[in-house]
This record gives C-alpha cells, sequence and structure tokens, in this order.
C-alpha cells in the first residue's frame, strides 16, 4: 500500500519530476508571498532563503490542510545564485531579458530548498542542494525570442532544463534533477531518514 504524497507547488516540473517516480501526488499550492520573504531576508545567502521559502510553503499548506494526517508533505523554492545575487522569477520580460545578457557565456549555481513532513508524527527535515550550472553564449536574437516564448518568466534564474531553455545550458556539474525542481536522490534520502521506505511511496497499477 502507498503512502499519499501531497505537493505544496504548482510547478509542472516538478509534478513531472514525481510522477516519472510512479509517484502520483495530490497537489496543494501554497500561497505564500515569496517575494516578501526573500525581501525580508535579502542579506542572507540564496541558500538560506530557498530553504526558508520552502518551509514557510510547507508550513502554509500545513495549516490551511488540518486534515492531512497521513503520508508526506513535499515543499520546495528554487534560486539562481549568480555573480553573489539571487535570482528568482524574473519580475518581467525586461528583467529576463537584462538577465540573461548578464548570464549568457558565465555560470551559476541553482539552489533547491527541500521541505518534506511525515504527516503521522510531524517530523520534518529541510536540505538544500545545489548544482553549478553553464549557460551557453546565446546572441540577443535568441534571448529576445526565448524571453518572449513565456517560458522564463515562470521559473527561478529565468531558464529550463526540461524545455526550451534546455538549449542554452552547455554544462550541468551535480544533480541534474534539482536544476529542474527537485533533488530525487535527496528526497529519496529525506524519505528514508523520516523512517519511510521511498518505493512505498510509489503508486502501484
Amino acid at each position: 500500500m502507498s503512502f499519499p504524497v501531497i505537493l505544496a507547488s504548482a510547478s509542472p516540473a516538478r509534478l513531472m519530476l514525481l510522477r516519472s517516480q510512479k509517484i502520483n501526488p495530490i497537489v496543494i499550492p501554497s500561497e505564500i508571498n515569496e517575494r516578501q520573504i526573500e525581501e525580508e531576508h535579502k542579506s542572507q545567502s540564496t541558500e538560506v532563503i530557498v530553504e526558508k521559502l520552502s518551509i514557510a510553503k510547507a508550513n502554509y499548506v500545513l495549516e490551511n490542510n488540518l486534515s492531512l494526517d497521513k503520508g508526506v508533505l513535499i515543499a520546495a523554492d528554487s534560486m539562481l545564485e549568480f555573480e553573489s545575487k539571487s535570482f528568482g522569477k524574473p519580475l518581467n520580460a525586461n528583467n529576463a531579458i537584462e538577465r540573461w545578457k548578464q548570464m549568457r557565456g558565465k555560470s551559476g549555481i541553482l539552489h533547491t530548498g527541500h521541505t518534506v513532513i511525515r504527516l503521522d508524527n510531524m517530523q520534518t527535515i529541510s536540505r538544500v542542494v545545489s548544482t553549478k550550472v553553464q549557460f551557453a553564449n546565446v546572441d540577443d536574437e535568441e534571448i529576445f525570442a526565448y524571453v518572449a516564448s513565456g517560458e522564463p518568466l515562470q521559473v527561478a534564474g529565468a531558464f529550463t532544463l526540461d524545455s526550451l531553455g534546455a538549449a542554452f545550458v552547455t554544462q550541468v556539474q551535480g544533480d541534474h534533477s534539482n536544476v529542474v525542481g527537485l533533488s530525487l536522490p535527496t528526497l529519496r534520502e529525506i524519505v528514508r531518514d523520516l523512517g519511510l521506505s521511498w518505493t512505498s511511496l510509489w503508486e502501484m497499477a
């Protein structure tokens, strides 16, 4: 019998990653004010910010769904650390264009904070995973076309690794799935540390 999994995120990429592992979560997105939390902690490291955001997302869903008492709740947040700055989702198209002009031909570190709560005893574990990403030296035309697609406006760092943005990333050093939105190896370790089997989350036909 599989344990229910709640995903505290509206991210299609995170949902896709879990489904690729035979995990079909109940999606309950959090509605926290991410930009407010980012602003409150802007003097701290990107790793600290994504961890705090993932904890806030998990707590929001838990506090607004008091009937949740079985299985695991997974929350996550990603940001790109680039030249000592923390890049979440771009504010608008012009901001995305500006970022890409800075990022092209250079590298950044994609940090994802993960918070997992075992709902029957409320045991909670949070971990941050970091992956180095090298960006292609894209030209202005490619940047304008990519931003016009709308994709960069929806994601941390203004790029994806599982869709159009993949062609603009030349190298990934570390966990590939972490860049997509969830570190699957890390989630497995957290689930085991919570006293559960990773395969118990699989949805059996």
